[in-house]
């Protein structure tokens, strides 16, 4: 049966300490925790500007729509008051479709404008999100590169044979 002695292929001392270099270069923590907390903070403060835009948002169409709550009754008050005063069926249908126009079309310009409220929002979120995302992106990429370029760089190790290689 084949029983191959593994310490003549390598020294098993020289591998574990070659293989801890190699994971402390690979795994640089100090940079790294500093980094991606850094990256945290600025993702927080961004998520912060996002919730500050919508949270203005949504004070902003809430105004919006008492103040067209508010002109509605207001609006209600003088319907019948119009209508009160009509002399006869016609005059009161009359009266009755031009109100129900006027109304009609108010509603639609106060809608029309939160629409375009929460298009301006929608729009300024979907910007930061995404060039947060980017930055992250490129973020990620330069972490990966350093943490590879500091893995390769400088490794030494034992070959099959016993003999040392070094990689610069």
């Amino acid at each position: 049966m084949f029983s191959p002695d593994f310490t003549k292929m390598f020294d098993p001392t020289q591998f574990t300490t070659n293989m801890s270099n190699n994971m402390q270069k690979f795994f640089d923590w100090n940079s790294t925790m500093t980094s991606t907390m850094s990256a945290g903070k600025h993702n927080m403060e961004v998520m912060k500007q996002v919730g500050t835009i919508v949270t203005d948002t949504i004070a902003t169409c809430t105004e919006k729509q008492f103040k067209y709550a508010q002109s509605t009754m207001e609006d209600c008050v003088e319907t019948m008051r119009q209508l009160s005063t009509a002399k006869g069926v016609e005059e009161y249908m009359s009266k009755q479709s031009e109100i129900s126009k006027r109304a009609a079309e108010k509603a639609q310009t106060v809608a029309q404008d939160i629409a375009t409220q929460w298009q301006k929002t929608q729009s300024q979120c979907t910007d930061i999100i995404s060039q947060q995302m980017s930055q992250g992106m490129e973020w990620s990429k330069s972490m990966a590169s350093s943490a590879m370029n500091s893995a390769t760089s400088g490794t030494t190790g034992r070959t099959a044979t016993g003999t040392t290689t070094s990689s610069k």
